[in-house]
């Protein structure tokens, strides 16, 4: 996994050019429990202007399938506006404003949005405003881990609809599948879409297939993620 993360958000016009920032952020997520709960960023600037950045955090949930993020006041982040000076750094401190949870993970994202001076008079491009956004993981009190359910149907057209629900009582980062329908090692499909998992949360991939392929039985699916690899099957129509 890389040590810092960097997002740039570009919009470009057939009649005008873009000009959009650029930072980076180590480490790209952060881990808090009842042992840990501060930590610490570094915002880093690969811009030869000064940049000026908003951190705000935001409790993450995952409601039909979609994150949705909504202000809180139970995490601080400390300074929440400061200027990047070019090429420069700034430390931000990230703290816990609430006890963890007795057995199921919290789930948090920081928001940092670049905020941007005033256009100057002859500007006559687009300007894009850079946002970054990782997660806060808040561990609970006693053992919480994730539980995965899978499920698969196939669609009229070919295509693999393959479904995932966690059940468990904490997030997982599904980075990668192989999927196989059984007996049949050559049919051996991949997608490398990773996702994030919070507790309760549902996840979808649509795998496009060849004609060739059986749609009947069970698939074996091979993954990678953060809490380490797997290997599960599936039966098609199995409920989640």
């Amino acid at each position: 996994m890389r040590p810092a993360a960097a997002l740039t958000l570009a919009m470009l016009a057939a009649t005008a050019t873009a000009a959009a920032s650029t930072f980076s952020i180590s480490p790209i997520r952060i881990e808090l429990s009842s042992a840990r709960p501060t930590a610490v960023l570094i915002v880093h600037s690969h811009d030869d202007s000064p940049l000026v950045v908003q951190v705000r955090p935001v409790a993450w949930s995952q409601p039909a399938n979609e994150d949705q993020l909504d202000d809180t006041q139970e995490v601080l982040v400390t300074p929440p506006l400061f200027t990047l000076a070019p090429r420069g750094a700034q430390i931000l401190r990230v703290a816990l404003r609430r006890n963890p949870d007795a057995s199921r993970e919290l789930d948090y994202r920081l928001v940092l949005d670049e905020v941007l001076p005033a256009k100057p008079a002859d500007f006559t491009g687009l300007r894009v405003a850079l946002r970054v956004t990782l997660p806060v993981f808040v561990a609970a009190q006693t053992h919480a881990s994730p539980d995965l359910t899978w499920h698969h149907s196939w669609l009229p057209d070919g295509t693999l609809q393959l479904h995932v629900r966690n059940r468990g009582t904490a997030h997982i980062q599904i980075r990668d599948l192989e999927v196989q329908v059984a007996g049949h090692a050559e049919s051996s499909l991949h997608t490398d879409s990773a996702r994030y998992l919070l507790p309760g949360s549902l996840a979808q991939w649509q795998l496009h297939t060849g004609t060739s392929i059986p749609r009947t039985g069970k698939i074996l699916i091979h993954g990678h993620s953060d809490a380490g690899d797997f290997t599960v099957s599936s039966d098609p129509g199995a409920e989640i």
